[in-house]
C-alpha cells in the first residue's frame, strides 16, 4: 500500500508538473500570437492614415488619378484586382459593380512621398540589423519578420449636403464639392531572413512555402470626406 501511495503522489505530481509546463508554454505561444495581431493592426491603420495624408496633400488629382485608373478583373503584370471590386465569371448575365476604377496607394509610394518631401533616405519600418556588437531591434523587434500595407481606392461619389460648418460653395463662380471615396486598407507581416532583410526565400521546401504565406493579416475599412474640389 506504501508503494503505491508513493507511485500514486509521484503520478500526480508529474500530472501536474506537465501542465504547469504545457501552460507556460501557451502563455508564451498567445503572448506572440498576440504580439503579431497588434504588430498587423498597427501596420494597416499606419498605412491607411498615411495613404489618406497623401491623398489629402493634392485631393483633385488623386480623384482624377482614380477616375482614369480602371479597376483589373485578373491579375496581371504584378498586380492585383482591388478586393473592394467583385468581378464574377462571364457565366453571370447583367452584373456590373458598383465601381470600375481603383487607385492603390502602397508601401512603396507612401515611402516615396515621403523621401520626396524629406529629401533624404527614410524607410517607414526600419530591419533589424546585425552589427559588430550584436544585433539592433527593428520596427518590429527581433522577430524575423516586416511590415507591408496597400490601400484602395474606390466609389467615387458626392457628398450632400457638404460636411457641418462647410459652405455649400465656394468663391465667385467656381462651385466646389466635397467627395466621398471608400479606402480599403490590408496590412501583412511577412517573415525575413535572420538577417532581417528581403523574404525568407531559401532552397529547402518549408522555405520556399513559407515565403509564399504571409504570418498575419488585417483588414480595415473607412469612409473618408475629401474637398472641397472643383
Amino acid at each position: 500500500m506504501t508503494v503505491f501511495v508513493v507511485l500514486l503522489v509521484i503520478t500526480m505530481l508529474g500530472a501536474v508538473g506537465v501542465f504547469a509546463a504545457r501552460s507556460a508554454q501557451l502563455s508564451v505561444s498567445n503572448a506572440g500570437r498576440y504580439r503579431e495581431m497588434m504588430q498587423t493592426h498597427y501596420i494597416a491603420e499606419g498605412g491607411m492614415q498615411g495613404a489618406i495624408s497623401e491623398f489629402s496633400r493634392d485631393p483633385n488629382g488623386y480623384l482624377v488619378r482614380l477616375r482614369n485608373t480602371p479597376a483589373l478583373a485578373v491579375a496581371a503584370g504584378g498586380e492585383f484586382p482591388c478586393q473592394d471590386i467583385p468581378f464574377p465569371s462571364p457565366t453571370v448575365v447583367g452584373f456590373t459593380p458598383c465601381s470600375t476604377v481603383c487607385l492603390k496607394l502602397g508601401y512603396e509610394a507612401v515611402q516615396a512621398a515621403a523621401v520626396r518631401r524629406k529629401g533624404a533616405a527614410f524607410t517607414l519600418y526600419n530591419q533589424k540589423s546585425t552589427a559588430a556588437y550584436g544585433s539592433v531591434p527593428g520596427s518590429f523587434g527581433m522577430g524575423d519578420v516586416r511590415g507591408n500595407f496597400s490601400v484602395e481606392f474606390t466609389d467615387e461619389r458626392p457628398v450632400e449636403p457638404p460636411p457641418a460648418g462647410m459652405a455649400l460653395a465656394g468663391g465667385t463662380g467656381v462651385s466646389l464639392k466635397f467627395k466621398s471615396v471608400t479606402a480599403r486598407a490590408v496590412g501583412q507581416v511577412l517573415p525575413t531572413n535572420a538577417d532581417g532583410s528581403g523574404a525568407a526565400l531559401g532552397t529547402s521546401a518549408a522555405e520556399i512555402d513559407s515565403a509564399k504565406h504571409t504570418i498575419s493579416v488585417e483588414t480595415i475599412r473607412a469612409e473618408i470626406i475629401v474637398g472641397p474640389v472643383p
